[in-house]
């Protein structure tokens, strides 16, 4: 056989097998045949260059057949996932396809959230518990970054690459499940890095350029994929909220809706003249539980169960409460008092017993009921209210110490409705700003709760109350107007008696006495003129208090009007201070040494004894009388004379 004839042989038969996808040993047959049969080395040389050649198309054919198989997972991976409507879902198929692709022991999946702590999110092949790993990222090199930021990074040992940045989390999984080759992924949208797709083998391998774009192709879909996987989870959060918002506000309109229709039903049995006890029947039915109403003197008008029993005293002080402070009141678990009132007027307190429901009757038909019964109310006051009216009017007046004669006071003491030869207690306290309306509201209901008259006149709440002893009328007035502004109240009391010509004097004592116990800085205090002791005398006229301010303070006090200076004021700075020139000086914001200048001018006036114990004492005795009666001459009101006739 010519070398042309066997080498074109030879050349076919590797094209045979080519075409019939032969193992890659049976392109080495045709060579060892053609040396066994001492072929020539021209020949020889051309087969082996045939060979190579055949091999290399061989080999290009496998890539090929590779890579389409590559593609057509990949597809597959792709049509899947965009199948997947559940995050967890799509974390299990990104995990499960990527081990396919790579032909990988196993693949986890990690997700970032905004602090920047992982969890993972699905794993496949794992034989230990994945979500034992550490959650919190320890960045161990900064080429860590690098693993999770930016770009993929793969090594086929990674217990011995110390070139790659580590993870305390990839350290715990590669440890448990025994890893060596591992492939990371960075899950990416925009700049932001979201989470880490790995891949890993339990033996050395070294992952192909190509692997590692197969990787990177699945890790860029499963990013954007994963991005609209947590915006339907959002969607679908916000729409099951707006869901339960609008079910939320078909139930509240459904109920005012239904409150609506009790409280007309309320309000039209009222106005065709049912009384407070079919009041008290129908709205216990509409609540839901037995029905007390009690009226403006805090007495039960009407009940719907008669056989309900309750704590009378507990009743009351609740019911006091809700109608001062305007509120609703839970006693215990299934009783609640709520007041109900016209304006700034209470006209009485509703309680309702709702041993069914545990949190109460139903707020809009609670709303509504109470609505009604202030109408009935209304309708039932009648002329209480104008009584009431024009006895608080006449209070006022006496109080305004218009000119008097016997005639004007015989007609405010008929309007006032009292009988003042017996004894009475006025009893005044400060209106603070803005508290007008809410102290008006308290007093109106506790003042007729006792019989008695209330006014505000020139920034106090004035009341004449049917009480014997001003002390005790003073202090409850204190606790019960403290509780109702959260805040400590001074009150100011008088006795008054001896008809109405002491009214207007027992008036002036009151608000002496509160004068001073503010000037005193008693804030929390009840007081009438006897328990100030001394102070009580210089406001008595009991007295002689000017000559006792004169004997210690005089050379001060003239000292100061004549050049201007301020050693009165220095000296009560210093004794606030402790008698510390220091922090008497921080007080009156000078230097020390003004202070003790001062202090010195002070010695050469009193005398240098006065800082002995009872010289200072009586010193500042005397500076709090001074002030308490600047005070006092302040208020000092215009004085009345007799007119013929008036009214």
């Amino acid at each position: 056989m010519s070398q042309d004839t066997a080498t074109l042989s030879g050349v076919l038969t590797l094209l045979e097998h080519l075409m019939a996808r032969s193992p890659r040993g049976a392109f080495d047959e045709l060579l060892i045949q053609a040396r066994h049969d001492d072929s020539d080395d021209l020949v020889l040389k051309e087969l082996e260059r045939a060979q190579i050649l055949a091999l290399a198309v061989d080999q290009r054919i496998r890539d090929l057949d590779r890579r389409k198989n590559e593609l057509a997972v990949l597809i597959d991976t792709v049509r899947d996932l965009a199948e997947q409507q559940d995050l967890d879902a799509l974390l299990t198929a990104v995990v499960r396809r990527s081990r396919l692709l790579l032909h990988l022991d196993m693949a986890w999946v990690t997700l970032i959230d905004e602090n920047g702590s992982i969890r993972v999110g699905a794993g496949d092949g794992a034989i230990s518990e994945l979500n034992d790993a550490p959650h919190a990222p320890t960045w161990n090199s900064p080429t860590t970054m690098g693993m999770v930021g930016r770009a993929p990074v793969w090594t086929s040992e990674y217990p011995k690459n110390d070139g790659i940045g580590c993870l305390s989390h990839t350290d715990f999984v590669v440890s448990q499940e025994g890893l060596h080759a591992l492939i990371a992924v960075p899950l990416r949208v925009g700049d932001r890095t979201i989470g880490v797709l790995y891949g890993g083998d339990r033996v050395v391998r070294a992952f192909t350029a190509d692997e590692v774009a197969m990787m990177t192709s699945v890790g860029d879909y499963v990013s954007s994929a994963v991005e609209r996987a947590q915006a339907r989870d959002k969607d679908r959060t916000r729409l099951a909220e707006t869901t339960a918002e609008v079910d939320r506000l078909r139930l509240r309109d459904r109920a005012r809706q239904q409150a609506a229709a009790s409280g007309q039903r309320l309000l039209d049995l009222v106005l065709s003249g049912g009384d407070a006890h079919a009041f008290a029947a129908a709205a216990a039915a509409e609540l839901g539980g037995p029905v007390w109403l009690r009226g403006e003197d805090d007495g039960t008008v009407a009940c719907s169960d008669p056989l309900w029993e309750a704590d009378e005293k507990e009743l009351a002080e609740v019911a006091f409460t809700a109608r001062a402070e305007h509120r609703i009141i839970t006693m215990d678990s299934d009783v609640t008092v709520a007041s109900f009132r016209i304006g700034d007027d209470s006209l009485g307190a509703l309680v309702v017993r709702c041993p069914d429901r545990p949190g109460g009757p139903d707020h809009w038909v609670l709303s509504e009921v109470l609505r009604v019964a202030s109408v009935l109310g209304t309708l039932n006051r009648g002329a209480e209210s104008v009584d009431r009216k024009v006895r608080d009017e006449a209070l006022d007046e006496f109080i305004h110490g218009r000119p008097a004669t016997k005639r004007w006071q015989r007609q405010l003491q008929k309007r006032l409705g009292l009988d003042l030869s017996r004894r009475h207690s006025m009893v005044v306290a400060r209106v603070g700003i803005g508290e007008h309306r809410r102290l008006a509201t308290w007093a109106s209901t506790f003042v007729w709760m006792r019989g008695g008259a209330k006014t505000i006149h020139d920034g106090h709440l004035v009341m004449l109350l049917p009480h014997g002893d001003p002390r005790e009328a003073a202090r409850e007035v204190m606790q019960r107007l403290g509780e109702t502004l959260a805040r400590p109240v001074p009150v100011g009391a008088a006795f008054a008696g001896g008809g109405p010509e002491g009214l207007l004097t027992s008036y002036q004592e009151a608000v002496g006495c509160l004068d001073a116990l503010v000037a005193l800085g008693r804030q929390d205090t009840a007081a009438t003129m006897d328990e100030l002791g001394f102070v009580g005398m210089l406001l008595g006229g009991n007295r002689d208090i000017s000559a006792f301010i004169e004997e210690r303070l005089g050379p001060i006090i003239r000292y100061d009007d004549e050049r201007s200076t301020r050693l009165a004021s220095t000296l009560e700075a210093y004794f606030a201070a402790g008698s510390s020139p220091t922090y008497a000086a921080e007080t009156l914001q000078v230097h020390p040494n003004t202070v003790a200048r001062r202090l010195e001018r002070i010695s050469q006036l009193l005398g240098s004894h006065w800082q002995q114990p009872n010289p200072a004492l009586e010193i500042q005795l005397a500076l709090r009388l001074r002030k308490i009666t600047a005070s006092l001459e302040d208020r000092s009101p215009a004085g009345n004379e007799p007119a013929d006739d008036w009214g």
